[in-house]
């Protein structure tokens, strides 16, 4: 070649040139090399990215259903209007030198018009559009000229969640506009509003959640997600919210879709079924509600014999809808008001809020002592309407609400007279100190009814672990052989005395408990001696768990067998329907015709702070609240239900709570009559 020809020549400038060719072109060469070889799989990424927009397509939520799939949390249908931009390029330049008018412009004032010609265009098919679906609409120009720089490829949203007359005045009536399409779109919904909110819980928007499946590729938009917070929606939202997919838009170079595909199809969520009756659950609510709207309290309704949990009702709540259609001011002051505190669960102690309480313990007193045989129930108490026993305990008195007179133990526990209570408790006999006996007795028979525990355990099926679907509080209670009582509000802590024990007995002192702790309590006494486990899940259905068919069906559990005496649950039963159908009975407000209800009322004592200190020792001060409690199973002879009501600074368990289980006993009455129902019968352990 002559190149190389030239590199014999003696001519020393022109070997010297034709050397610098050749590198020229060995460098050419290999940077060339480097672009078509080396790096090509990058370029191509990069080409890749510039054209092809990847998308994230959010899964169906899983349902939640009650035990009679009744809806309680499930996806309605949102009908929206969008304009696809990229089907308008023709309007936008055709108005766009109509605006012009063969004026000459600069650069500058071209960007300008075309701006202004693109969102008048969209403006006024949105306003054509909205007009005939009767709610006119202005196009917010920030909104659009956002979307236009940032999302030209997505459809552009004008309208959102149409009713259904709009939606047949759509298909009517919108022809022949360019660009226009309605989608459709499945939103969570909670179709009996603020129904069961502490146990459903609620979403907040989340595009992008953390646990999210690994794609080969970066999302460049998601659709709207939604999280689930609290509740089961919070506990169980992986299960839920299912698996989203994805697709893929391929855009030409100046951002207008070409074509689109799904790289993935989204898996819908799991359904969960509850062991909550919705048609029991509402009554419930409503019987709470009747005591007043801004009622603090709660209601456990129970199946004593396998654990379900027919209703788990605390009030106040708020409706799980707003989370996701947004508040108004006025509800954002109700969410912010920390008196009600409705983020509270009062059933089951989320927060750590428990409660003393006050004479429904008396159950498990009456149970000690029967078991123990330190009690005859045929032996009577003088009760002077106070306790006082001058010689053993001079420094302590306690006042009575039943009337002097001689008590037996049915008289004693339907008048809830606490002096005969106290007698046991201290000095059976009547003659020498025993405090220390009933105090051993007392958290022996505490913690055998599992008083200071969660009720609820994660449960382990076939591999697959399911958490605990409630968020539940332990309430306290001192273990077997507790020396020293709970620190004050100084960090000191001081022995047990006399006092502490005779409190302790009739539920106030060393003690405070959930409302679905006392229905784990009523359902034991009701059912024979057997302590269940709550059951608010029935079944976990999944037609693509991991990608296999599988249903987890949650068992029912019977936690411990206290393997009380017969003679022991017929003498409850027997002084629990006392309490309800007796004339001078405490709860006989909740009698119900045709049923037979056994219950106990309970008013305990509780210091909240005031917020305020002693000016001169700096002690914390309090004030007195009552907690009301009843707590009942019926029907007494074959029981089906266990009731538990608290309410917080209430009068008394005779007239706050009693009469609102009898409302909800009077329902069930009517539910089981239009079903025809009959009652389940007891699992074995």
């Amino acid at each position: 070649m002559f190149v190389f020809d030239q590199l014999r020549s003696k001519d020393l400038p022109i070997r010297l040139m034709v050397i610098f060719i050749l590198c020229c072109m060995l460098l050419l060469v290999g940077k060339l090399w480097n672009l078509q070889v080396a790096t090509a799989a990058d370029y191509r990424s990069q080409q890749e990215n510039q054209s092809v927009r990847a998308i994230r397509l959010p899964a169906t939520r899983g349902r939640i259903l009650d035990r009679n799939k009744q809806p309680l949390a499930v996806n309605r249908l949102r009908f929206d209007v969008h304009f696809y931009i990229d089907e308008l390029r023709p309007l936008f330049r055709e108005h766009y030198f109509r605006l012009k008018n063969g004026r000459k412009l600069g650069r500058t004032a071209q960007r300008k018009l075309g701006r202004e010609a693109r969102y008048q265009v969209v403006s006024n098919l949105t306003m054509q559009v909205s007009m005939r679906l009767g709610q006119p609409l202005v196009l917010d120009p920030e909104r659009f000229h956002r979307h236009y720089h940032q999302k030209l490829y997505m459809p552009l949203a004008v309208m959102q969640d149409l009713s259904p007359d709009q939606v047949a005045k759509f298909v009517e009536l919108i022809h022949g506009v360019p660009g226009i399409d309605l989608s459709v779109n499945p939103v969570r919904t909670y179709p009996n509003g603020d129904m069961a909110f502490h146990t459903l819980g609620y979403l907040r928007r989340e595009d992008k959640p953390a646990d999210d499946k690994v794609v080969p590729f970066s999302y460049r938009y998601r659709l709207p997600d939604y999280a689930g917070i609290d509740g089961l929606e919070g506990v169980f939202d992986r299960r839920l919210r299912g698996e989203a997919g994805a697709k893929t838009i391929r855009v030409n170079n100046i951002s207008y879709r070409t074509s689109e595909d799904v790289w993935a199809w989204p898996k819908s969520g799991q359904d969960i079924e509850l062991a909550i009756d919705r048609d029991i659950q509402l009554v419930a609510e409503e019987a709470l509600k009747s005591h007043g709207a801004e009622t603090r309290g709660a209601v456990v309704v129970m199946d004593p014999n396998n654990g379900d949990l027919l209703a788990l009702v605390s009030r106040p709540g708020f409706d799980s809808n707003k989370f996701i259609t947004g508040f108004s001011k006025d509800e954002i002051v109700q969410l912010s008001d920390s008196r009600l505190n409705r983020w509270l669960n009062r059933a089951a102690g989320s927060g750590g809020v428990a409660y003393p309480p006050g004479s429904i313990f008396k159950i498990i007193s009456s149970v000690a002592y029967l078991e123990e045989g330190i009690l005859d129930p045929d032996d009577k108490v003088y009760n002077r309407g106070f306790f006082r026993n001058e010689r053993l305990y001079p420094n302590y008195t306690l006042d009575d609400t039943a009337p002097p007179g001689d008590y037996n133990f049915v008289r004693a526990f339907k008048r809830s007279s606490n002096t005969y209570f106290i007698h046991y408790a201290l000095t059976p006999d009547d003659r020498t100190d025993q405090w220390q006996q009933g105090k051993r007795i007392l958290l022996d028979w505490g913690n055998r009814f599992r008083l200071g525990q969660k009720t609820i355990q994660p449960w382990a099926i076939a591999g697959d672990e399911l958490p605990s679907p409630i968020r539940e509080g332990e309430g306290y209670f001192p273990p077997r052989g507790n020396e020293f009582k709970k620190v004050d509000q100084f960090g000191k802590s001081s022995r047990w005395a006399a006092g502490d024990v005779a409190n302790l007995c009739i539920g106030q002192g060393e003690i405070i408990v959930t409302p679905l702790q006392m229905a784990v309590m009523t359902s034991a006494v009701a059912n024979g001696g057997k302590l269940m486990q709550p059951r608010l899940i029935l079944r976990v259905n999944s037609p693509h768990a991991l990608g296999q068919a599988q249903n987890r069906v949650i068992p029912s559990k019977v936690v411990a067998d206290l393997n009380l005496k017969p003679e022991t649950i017929s003498l409850l039963h027997k002084a629990m329907l006392a309490d309800v159908d007796d004339p001078d009975g405490s709860g006989r407000a909740a009698r119900v015709r045709g049923m037979s209800v056994g219950g106990k009322t309970g008013t305990a004592q509780k210091k909240v702070p005031t917020g305020k200190f002693h000016p001169r020792t700096g002690v914390r001060l309090y004030r007195t609240d009552h907690i009301t409690w009843f707590v009942s199973f019926a029907p007494v002879e074959s029981p089906r239900y266990a009731v538990v009501v608290m309410v917080e600074s209430g009068e008394s368990g005779g007239t706050t709570c009693a009469p609102i289980a009898g409302r909800i006993y009077r329902a069930i009455q009517e539910i089981e009559r239009k079903k025809g129902k009959g009652g389940p019968r007891l699992v074995t352990r």
